[in-house]
């Protein structure tokens, strides 16, 4: 297991190992069971998990479907699967009754209007009765409750179906005014609750599903965020609200918001036995929700690793019916059991750093390991995958709670620009850990003034969802708050 340790907590910075302060056993710790794999030269990125009971999991990726037998699973990881059901571009899938599941769709090559799809679970095989979807509309996360499916469709707000007849939905009214970018939609009593993207959070009365009513909303205004996911367990509202961490509203009420840091940016919610665990893309923070309605952190677990084109984005998390966590990491669904701090028996390697970057001239930085989990963590091998790039610490072994400190170092040299450093150790989840290092880099220092520059970009239209070619220029930008996402293909 892994979590970035943050400076400034106390973390020993000795030069040898064995040196440092122990910072004690976390709350709960989220202790490493099994993998599940993606295909062999399949980049079939793994988005969702769903618990069927009986130790029987669906896994969602952008290559359709497997039905993964969790008990089979070994610490190592594994590719088998009992079913595998393809050709679907998977990004959600829900529960419905006993014997079906729904999936959000994502875009596809051929799809102009994503939906979802109505798969029936037959015994050991999964069969696609029918995808539903509408002309020019975006779905994305949906709730199931009893026979009603409710859907968040971006900016056309808000749709509901009725499952009466479970392979043919039947769409009962919708909801677009006063919607910006629906994310999610969770249903409790009469009441939905809207993740709004950057509109916030939005109320609706469903009691009529035929003429759902917008009651209002909460526009996160104050908050330096977008809301992403919503779940609601006794009254209590809970918001993913992207960089402001997680949103919580004591019994519903929208004026009595509490922001919760969780770590990283939020994205997905999940109840895991009594606590809640929330994707933060790098990672699972783990929060106990007290009976006022407000969550605090009591455990996290980092997985945001890149090595040698092994990308651990948390996209997705879900629970279990016997309490274990579900992380869908991209190419990896990584189960965890929560359990105290006390209880706790693996190794836990902590980073200060997951990249290091060095000017086109060299140098060194230093890095702080530190054991967080209950057992010694023995570091077996330290290497480089570049000749550039070096790191004067060997290995040894960990106490809990204790750290090291040593040194990457870089010399200039034009070729590889780029390398790994790779520590081996008896860390269940993360051996070996992956530091990237990239040499010869430009950067500007805090305060200096940026030059002006313009750069292609896209810009996604709001209605279609497609994508359209657009320019971007720094200086027309003054006055504005300007978000950049970069995406990569590898």
């Amino acid at each position: 297991m892994l979590r970035t340790v943050l400076m400034g907590l106390g973390v020993g910075l000795g030069a040898a190992v064995g040196v440092g302060e122990s910072l004690g056993p976390p709350e709960v710790v989220l202790e490493y069971v099994a993998r599940y794999l993606c295909q062999a030269n399949e980049p079939d990125h793994l988005l969702a998990a769903l618990d069927l009971g009986g130790g029987r999991v669906v896994v969602a990726g952008n290559r359709g479907l497997a039905l993964v037998d969790l008990a089979s699973l070994p610490a190592s990881g594994s590719r088998n699967a009992l079913f595998r059901l393809g050709n679907l571009n998977a990004r959600n899938v829900y529960r419905f009754g006993s014997e079906r599941i729904l999936v959000n769709l994502n875009r596809g090559e051929t799809q102009s209007s994503p939906g979802f799809a109505v798969v029936l679970v037959d015994g050991p095989r999964l069969v696609l009765e029918r995808v539903v979807d509408e002309p020019d509309t975006l779905y994305e996360k949906m709730c199931v409750v009893g026979s009603t499916l409710y859907v968040a469709a971006h900016a056309r707000g808000l749709r509901i179906y009725s499952l009466a007849n479970p392979g043919g939905p039947v769409l009962l009214g919708r909801l677009e005014s006063g919607f910006v970018d629906a994310f999610s939609v969770a249903v409790e009593g009469s009441t939905a609750y809207v993740a709004d993207g950057a509109g916030g959070l939005k109320v609706v009365d469903v009691s009529d599903p035929d003429q759902p009513v917008l009651l209002g909303g909460e526009d996160l205004a104050t908050a330096v965020g977008t809301a992403e996911d919503v779940t609601v367990r006794g009254g209590h509202v809970f918001v993913a609200a992207g960089g402001a961490g997680l949103a919580c509203y004591p019994g519903g009420n929208l004026a009595r918001r509490v922001l919760v840091p969780v770590g990283a940016c939020a994205e997905d919610l999940a109840w895991v036995g009594p606590y809640l665990a929330v994707a933060t893309m790098d990672g699972v923070t783990l929060l106990a929700v007290g009976p006022e309605g407000v969550a605090r952190p009591v455990g996290r677990e980092t997985t945001a690793r890149r090595d040698n084109g092994t990308l651990r984005l948390c996209e997705g998390v879900a629970g279990t019916a016997d309490g274990l966590l579900l992380a869908a990491d991209w190419n990896f669904v990584d189960v965890y059991r929560p359990v105290s701090g006390g209880a706790a028996s693996q190794p836990d390697i902590e980073s200060t750093v997951q990249r290091v970057r060095f000017p086109p001239s060299g140098g060194t930085q230093r890095v702080t390991l530190t054991n967080h989990g209950a057992a010694p963590l023995v570091i077996a091998s330290v290497t480089s995958s570049a000749a550039g790039f070096s790191a004067d610490f060997g290995g040894g072994t960990l106490l809990p709670g204790e750290s090291v400190s040593f040194t990457v170092a870089y010399d200039g040299s034009p070729q590889p620009g780029s390398g790994v450093i790779r520590i081996g150790s008896n860390d269940p989840d993360e051996n070996p850990l992956p530091i990237q290092v990239f040499g010869r880099t430009e950067y500007l220092d805090p305060g200096e003034p940026v030059p002006d520059f313009t750069l292609p970009g896209l810009r996604r239209d709001p209605v279609t969802g497609g994508l359209v070619a657009t320019t971007f220029r720094l200086s027309e930008q003054r006055g504005k708050v300007v978000w950049f996402q970069v995406y990569g293909y590898w």
